[in-house]
């Protein structure tokens, strides 16, 4: 049954992102202490009145929640009119323009974690390691064999799910903090790799790496007099919409409620059928393709890739983004990675104290929220047999 179009629920959905839209470029243009603090008073003032207003509130949150094609399609459309609808910001501040390119590659990895841990309890501290394959799989096949883009990002991620399908032989017979061990040794054996091969280039890594072309056209074009980061921009979008949507597909069937099961009891995961090793293996090896494509993105943009880019504190960087935004939650996920994406750089304004700022922020938010900003929901199952009887 087609449910009637509602003009005032679009239009509030509208109006409120194109406001949130709009406040967040004036955070990123202005470069001042004020502005960071009159966000966190925003912030926490929202806060405040969703516990003080909790009926108001709900009913508020609910048009989102009721309506939530329309408020996918306003943020896409705002995603898309960005580069076009702030072109000061582009053309006078690029970094901030670099910084969100680099956030959408960590939801990228965020989101591919969270398939591991997230919906299976597969705990992978090596991301930075497959993150690292991806990247020096599409650099070397671009600086030694000249292979295009086309091909170089697609090899990223094969080439990290077949060193995922390895790790896996020891991985799979071991479970809990011995898994997280298995991943860890491997995770340093890889940039230990990195570090002394000739090959790879060694400690100093690889230079020069070429730019993305796609038929003919390169990346490094300004489109419309727009920074050329622009081209990244919206194909390092493409590939987070891809991985939202996969992650959506993996959530909402029988594969997300398999992958569950085994995350929650194992044990009666087993007893109901289900082959546990085998789901893993899946989730593991999914998991590494899109971590393996966003290194092959961040290579290509960069140009130069080194062994330190991919030390454990970047894996642990990505883990707690997953776990800081909330396990096995999409959208908490998103808002966690770019939290902790972006707070630390707009904290630079305040270089003493945005260490001291951030490490307590990650204190104090699992204090208060232990399952994560936006921990996840329960599935919800119905019978559209029993509904056609109804």
């Amino acid at each position: 049954m087609k449910r009637n179009f509602n003009f005032i629920n679009f239009f509030t959905i509208a109006a409120v992102e194109v406001a949130i839209f709009f406040l967040v470029m004036v955070f990123f243009n202005i470069e001042s202490v004020w502005t960071l603090v009159a966000g966190l008073i925003l912030v926490v003032a929202v806060v405040v009145y969703a516990k003080a207003c909790k009926r108001q509130f709900s009913s508020f949150t609910g048009i989102f929640s009721s309506d939530k094609r329309t408020v996918m399609g306003v943020l896409l459309v705002l995603l898309l009119l960005y580069p076009l609808i702030s072109p000061h910001m582009i053309r006078q501040n690029t970094y901030w323009l670099l910084i969100l390119i680099q956030t959408g590659i960590y939801i990228i990895l965020a989101l591919g974690l969270n398939i591991q841990l997230g919906s299976t309890g597969v705990l992978n501290l090596a991301v930075a390691a497959f993150y690292g394959i991806g990247g020096y799989t599409a650099g070397l096949l671009a600086l030694r064999l000249g292979i295009p883009a086309i091909i170089t990002i697609p090899m990223g991620g094969i080439v990290a799910a077949l060193f995922g399908m390895i790790l896996y032989v020891p991985l799979y017979k071991t479970k809990g903090h011995y898994m997280a061990l298995v991943t860890l040794a491997f995770g340093y054996m890889i940039v230990l790799a990195l570090d002394n091969t000739e090959f790879t280039g060694g400690p100093q890594g690889l230079m020069g790496i070429p730019e993305l072309k796609f038929f003919g056209y390169s990346f490094l074009t300004k489109p419309g007099g727009l920074h050329f980061y622009t081209n990244y921009y919206y194909f390092t979008l493409f590939f987070v919409l891809l991985a939202v949507l996969i992650s959506y597909r993996f959530y909402n069937s029988w594969v997300g409620l398999t992958l569950a099961t085994i995350r929650d009891d194992e044990v009666a995961a087993k007893c109901c059928g289900v082959n546990s090793n085998i789901w893993k293996g899946i989730s593991f090896i999914t998991g590494n393709v899109m971590i393996g494509i966003a290194g092959a993105i961040y290579a290509h943009m960069i140009g130069f890739i080194s062994p330190h880019n991919f030390s454990f504190a970047e894996s642990l960087f990505v883990v707690a983004m997953v776990i800081l935004g909330g396990l096995d939650n999409i959208l908490g996920v998103i808002i966690g990675t770019i939290i902790l994406s972006i707070l630390p750089e707009k904290m630079r304004v305040i270089t003493e104290y945005r260490i001291l700022i951030y490490g307590i922020l990650l204190i104090v938010i699992p204090m208060f929220r232990p399952s994560g900003l936006f921990p996840f929901n329960p599935r919800r199952y119905h019978s559209s047999v029993a509904k056609v009887n109804d």
